[in-house]
């Protein structure tokens, strides 16, 4: 994976406020993903069939953010393309970010979701 890429990363697709109380339930509550600070990321690389076809589009991909801040469960919810796909799952595999703080006070895990746009340059 590459730092720099041509792809395009825009954040904050589906995502809603934290759910009080959701340290408690058995789903993580859904997150904006504006409101995720990543301390660890790299770009999903363009895929270089795409990249030589002028294919252009995107991928949504859902996971969740450990107390920890390491990503686990991410599963795509759309893609425009099988290439986007898994270029997207091995870059976000490898994020961190900042816990998400419970009112209480404690880390709890929460579920977000981020759109990665593939643009050809």
């Amino acid at each position: 994976m590459k730092l720099i890429s041509k792809a395009a990363l825009i954040a904050a697709v589906a995502g809603s406020s934290l759910i009080a109380g959701a340290a408690h339930a058995q789903e993580p509550a859904m997150y904006s993903s504006k409101n995720l600070r990543a301390v660890a990321q790299s770009v999903p690389e363009y895929p270089r069939r795409a990249e030589i076809s002028g294919i252009e589009g995107y991928t949504v991909v859902e996971f969740t953010v450990m107390p920890d801040g390491s990503v686990t469960e991410p599963a795509v919810r759309d893609s425009s393309y099988r290439e986007f796909t898994r270029a997207t799952m091995e870059a976000i595999e490898g994020w961190k970010f900042e816990p998400v703080v419970a009112e209480a006070g404690e880390a709890i895990p929460v579920r977000s979701a981020m759109r990665f746009s593939f643009v050809g340059q």
